[in-house]
């Protein structure tokens, strides 16, 4: 076996040790299993069977619909201050545990405050629990407000609403979501993107994954996205393969999650290694760890070991994931320097003679 193909058990606690970003994960997709049975017996929620049996033997969803409905069901399992806290936490930590320095995690506010929480509660709670995941693990956060696509305008406004509010409490960025397929990049969500760019928060965009390439173009041409939610068919567009690799807006690659909804055939046949060769950046994420049985290690594990990304490749996208985060440049300075000087030295180890023979 080769030098860059120790066996998995090393493999994994080699990734761990990689300084990483999570830039790319929805906290309900991210809750621990027992958290969600514990949460859905408290209050008879519909997800309980689903959620008993994926605690128990992972969670299988038989289409996209099955799997939107259980997600849906997760909303009202979060609405008070102090639940929000605890996943917070568990979430931050968890990812602490698997070597990320900095995570961007996505919210949907609105489906939660339909669902009894409210903005002040939340915040409240998502502030505490960051706090405390900083002081005890170290890990740095902030969080992305998002809204569905398939929503009325207002939703997408009230979102922003809530957005622009909380750029105090933790709050970087804009998220649209949802699937593409339905409306790739509506302009009736301009001005609402305009709006969060002019109070000083960033503005991405799940695009590429249910539609096609137009619906990257769209996301950064209608909705200026500094960075892309998956973009995985960015691939059959190469204009936009040009354009990409020429700027700094990022693809976030979430590959079992493209897996298990069928964006792609398998991790093996995603475009990842095509776009690191065409020089477009990337970041590697999770995007839905627990739902999907994964997490941010196991997705640099599968790269490594099923398109042939070299771990020295892996170890310099982890490095320049830090610049890609939405924190203003002084910021990303004063909090990611350590972490991306430690990834880099992650990557000149792996030149040691005695790194090459562990």
């Amino acid at each position: 076996m080769g030098p860059d193909r120790p066996p998995s058990d090393d493999l994994r606690a080699r990734l761990v040790a990689l300084p990483k970003t999570e830039l790319h994960l929805h906290a309900l997709g991210a809750l621990r299993p027992a958290t969600v049975v514990e949460l859905a017996r408290r209050k008879a929620s519909p997800v309980l069977e689903a959620a008993e049996r994926g605690a128990a033997e992972g969670y299988a969803f038989e289409n996209l619909s099955t799997f939107v409905e259980f997600f849906v069901g997760l909303f009202g399992l979060v609405t008070s201050p102090a639940e929000f806290e605890r996943v917070a936490y568990e979430l931050l930590e968890d990812a602490a545990l698997l070597g990320v320095r900095y995570a961007e995690v996505r919210w949907t506010p609105v489906s939660h405050t339909t669902r009894g929480a409210t903005v002040d509660g939340m915040w409240a709670g998502l502030e505490a629990g960051r706090a405390a995941a900083e002081r005890r693990h170290g890990i740095v956060a902030r969080w992305i407000v998002d809204f569905p696509r398939s929503l009325p305008l207002a939703v997408a406004e009230e979102a922003c609403g809530v957005a622009v509010a909380t750029r105090d409490r933790g709050t970087v960025g804009l998220d649209i979501s949802g699937d593409e397929r339905a409306v790739a990049a509506d302009p009736r969500f301009v001005p609402v993107f305009a709006r969060a760019r002019r109070a000083g928060l960033a503005v991405v965009a799940h695009a590429g994954e249910g539609a096609g390439p137009e619906s990257v173009v769209g996301a950064l041409d209608l909705y200026g996205a500094t960075r892309i939610g998956h973009g995985t068919r960015a691939v059959e567009d190469p204009a936009l393969l040009d354009r990409l690799a020429r700027g700094t807006v990022p693809l976030e690659v979430c590959p079992t999650s493209n897996e298990r909804l069928r964006v792609v055939a398998s991790v093996a046949a995603h475009p990842v290694a095509t776009f690191v060769r065409r020089g477009v950046p990337v970041v590697i994420s999770s995007d839905d760890p627990s739902l999907f049985g994964t997490d941010v290690v196991h997705e640099h594990v599968r790269l490594h070991r099923e398109t042939g990304l070299a771990l020295a490749t892996l170890g310099a996208l982890a490095a320049a994931s830090f610049d890609h985060a939405l924190l203003r440049p002084e910021d990303r300075r004063d909090l990611l320097a350590d972490a991306r000087r430690d990834a880099r030295a992650w990557v000149a180890a792996l030149a040691r003679p005695a790194e090459r023979a562990s």
